[in-house]
């Protein structure tokens, strides 16, 4: 504990937990938004289903099932961002995104990868409160409050490095040192690139290697120089939003979700974050919670409540004409 308070410890934790938790809901809520609709994946199971031989069938939910799950997720979740500590909302959007992240997993195997880190988030933040500052600084409750913050905070930060570590080893494994070649990279730039990847798809191949060398060198690299470098960490976290920001310019690749998660976690000043978060526990006064929370719920929610009353509609309609 001694090394952790010496080293590792945020004297701020909870004011950057504070504004995790709030950029974890946004994040969770934009990727629900973004789900296929329940209708598409209904049938494109059934598409799957007939090209199988002696592969089971893939189970589906009922698409008005699966939308009223999906408000589930949003409505918990947005609640939660905006400072509901109820067990059951916690309960209910760490539960209603696990299922729809379960379920368009099935379809895509590919893409837990991509979105999983959003399940740990908001599994590991759920844990703490960070709804206020506790007590006085000397109560018992503050302490315990700090120190479930400061352990929440170190395991996002310490997952936030595996994220890259692991993308690094991946590639090692892979494809061995030949990855650093540029030939792969050189390939995704005219591929998927963007008008700038691609003009770098026809350039010198040397510029492919300098930059598969310095991917390489860079997620490798992350976990090892958080480390070893811990008061640098604010140049690392701004390297990461830079080093996604050209995979965007170059792949139109968006690992948007890591470079919000890079402010508060690293790259942000305390300062910048002291006021940010008190302005988040602002909303979050008695008297104008219930109100916040409200209708951050609704706004949350009302893109997706249409989506079931159509598919609730439809279904009527097909019962209809079986009757």
């Amino acid at each position: 504990m001694r090394f952790q308070k010496s080293r590792f410890a945020e004297p701020d934790a909870l004011d950057r937990l504070c504004l995790s938790r709030v950029i974890t809901g946004a994040a969770v809520v934009r990727t629900v938004w973004n789900m296929p609709p329940g209708k598409f994946l209904a049938e494109y199971s059934e598409l799957l289903d007939r090209t199988k031989d002696d592969a089971p069938d893939t189970r589906t939910l009922h698409p008005i099932l699966y939308e009223a799950i999906r408000v589930a997720a949003v409505t918990s979740t947005a609640a939660w961002a905006l400072g509901a500590e109820s067990r059951i909302v916690k309960l209910t959007a760490n539960a209603t995104f696990a299922v729809l992240q379960k379920y368009v997993v099935d379809f895509n195997k590919d893409l837990w990868s991509y979105n999983s880190h959003l399940n740990i988030f908001l599994g590991l933040i759920s844990l703490a409160d960070t709804s206020s500052r506790g007590e006085a600084a000397d109560s018992p409750d503050h302490a315990a409050q700090e120190s479930t913050a400061v352990a929440a905070l170190m395991a996002l930060q310490a997952y936030y490095a595996w994220v890259y570590l692991q993308s690094g080893l991946s590639k090692v494994v892979a494809s061995g040192w030949s990855w650093t070649h540029g030939s792969t990279l050189r390939g995704a730039w005219g591929e998927l690139g963007t008008p700038a990847g691609k003009k770098l798809a026809v350039s010198d191949i040397r510029w492919a290697r300098a930059a598969s060398v310095a991917t390489i060198i860079f997620e490798l690299g992350f976990a090892p120089a958080l480390l070893t470098g811990w008061r640098y960490r604010q140049s690392l976290g701004a390297s990461s939003a830079a080093f996604h920001g050209a995979i965007k310019a170059t792949m139109n690749i968006s690992f948007w979700h890591l470079s919000w998660f890079s402010a508060p976690l690293f790259v942000l000043p305390r300062p910048a974050v002291e006021v940010a978060a008190l302005n988040v526990r602002a909303m979050r006064a008695p008297r104008r919670k219930r109100w916040a929370v409200l209708a951050g719920v609704v706004v949350a929610a009302a893109p997706l409540v249409p989506v079931v009353l159509k598919e609730a509609a439809r279904c009527t309609r097909e019962l209809r004409r079986n009757i």
